[in-house]
């Protein structure tokens, strides 16, 4: 609860901070205030995945989570998802490279699922990574499946932690890993929605070089 709550008020600050400002016309010029409106976008966004994230966990509690699954054209629904993180990260110094090649099978899937899958695994890899703020995507195929990378460079996990993190509530070790508090629900969910699809995740990691995390889908999926 205190790390939900945490997340919560972070944002919430900050938030109300800005539009306080804004509102008792403390911000005369004219870039500062429009900063002032992008960074209350941004954080309102977190807030709202935030909210996703808390009820899709409550729903497969309780096992209400249900799925609509359409065909989709799964290379795009990634670069969509990554254009959209892009507009709402604050940090200029993130860099994201994208391998997306155009000849992707298109998958069953459900959409809005998946897209907050691969939110959570940018906002996850953004998060661990102070120093390089780069991530690498990358939506591949083999004869049996449609693989969705996301490789980042930076604190790593170390290898006995490797099975627990997408427990739910885990939150790792690793110094940073204690100060940057999340949910604990992200990797979970993400976990839960490859499954739901009939895949599966693998994670391989190195301390001090960065993760991958690989979403592996099977070409004849849910159809349904």
């Amino acid at each position: 609860v205190s790390s939900v709550s945490h997340e919560f008020k972070t944002p919430l600050t900050s938030i109300k901070a800005l539009a306080e400002r804004l509102q008792e016309g403390k911000v005369k010029d004219t870039s500062k205030a429009e900063q002032y409106f992008s960074v209350i976008s941004q954080d309102t966004e977190k807030l709202i995945r935030l909210v996703k994230n808390i009820l899709d966990f409550s729903k497969i509690e309780e096992g209400k989570k249900e799925y609509e699954f359409e065909d989709t054209d799964v290379g795009q629904l990634v670069a969509q998802q990554l254009e959209n993180f892009r507009k709402g990260e604050l940090q200029k110094d993130l860099k994201i490279h994208a391998q997306i090649p155009k000849d992707i099978p298109h998958l069953f899937v459900d959409g809005d699922t998946l897209s907050q899958a691969i939110i959570n695994l940018l906002d996850n890899a953004s998060k661990f990574s102070p120093d390089k703020k780069e991530i690498y995507v990358s939506v591949k195929k083999d004869e049996e499946n449609v693989i969705i990378e996301v490789d980042d460079r930076g604190i790593g996990i170390h290898q006995d932690e490797l099975n627990k993190i997408f427990d739910k509530f885990y939150q790792g070790k690793n110094t940073l890993r204690q100060i940057v508090k999340g949910t604990g629900l992200g990797l979970t969910l993400v976990k839960h929605t490859v499954e739901a699809h009939g895949g599966r995740i693998s994670v391989e990691s190195k301390i001090g070089q960065g993760s991958t995390f690989s979403l592996i889908f099977p070409i004849k999926g849910k159809e349904k």
